[in-house]
């Protein structure tokens, strides 16, 4: 990533395109205090049902800045992990500082539906240079307790 750059990963899409279950994740990055940041979102609809993207949870990334070629390049490896369920992990690595990080984003809504993902980019430059996407098909197990509450989860309990 250089310069004023966002890296997008829209998970839990309908075929037809996104809807308010669809969640974001946003890599960004500053162009003048080089500063990076990663978001957990989700799409709200505005008045002329447009999507907005909602920021629930918003961390710095510890940084280091390389230049070259008068670039200020970022370089950063992460993992991203959605079950379905109620939680996203990402574990991210800033590649110059060696430094890691590990956020949980815990407030959306379990599916169990079939769902895409998206990847966007916009600004100056964002650069993928590999990508490896692992679907495995999970059961789900729903167990009822004290009366009407309904617990969904990826795995049963013992």
């Amino acid at each position: 990533m250089s310069g004023e750059s966002n890296f997008y990963i829209f998970t839990r899409c309908k075929s037809s395109g996104f809807d308010e279950s669809t969640t974001v994740c946003c890599i960004s990055k500053e162009l003048k205090s080089a500063r990076k940041f990663i978001s957990f979102a989700v799409l709200e609809k505005d008045e002329n049902d447009n999507f907005l993207i909602k920021n629930l949870k918003k961390q710095e990334i510890p940084h280091q800045t390389h230049h070259i070629e008068d670039l200020d390049l970022s370089e950063i490896s992460f993992t991203f992990l959605d079950n379905g369920d109620n939680r996203i992990f990402v574990y991210l690595k800033e590649e110059l500082q060696n430094s890691n990080m590990q956020l949980m984003g815990d407030f959306y809504e379990p599916i169990n539906t079939m769902s895409n993902m998206m990847l966007a980019c916009s600004g100056d430059l964002v650069s993928l240079k590999e990508l490896e996407i692992r679907h495995i098909q999970r059961d789900l197990y729903v167990n009822e307790r004290n009366g009407n509450n309904v617990n969904v989860q990826c795995c049963e309990i013992f």
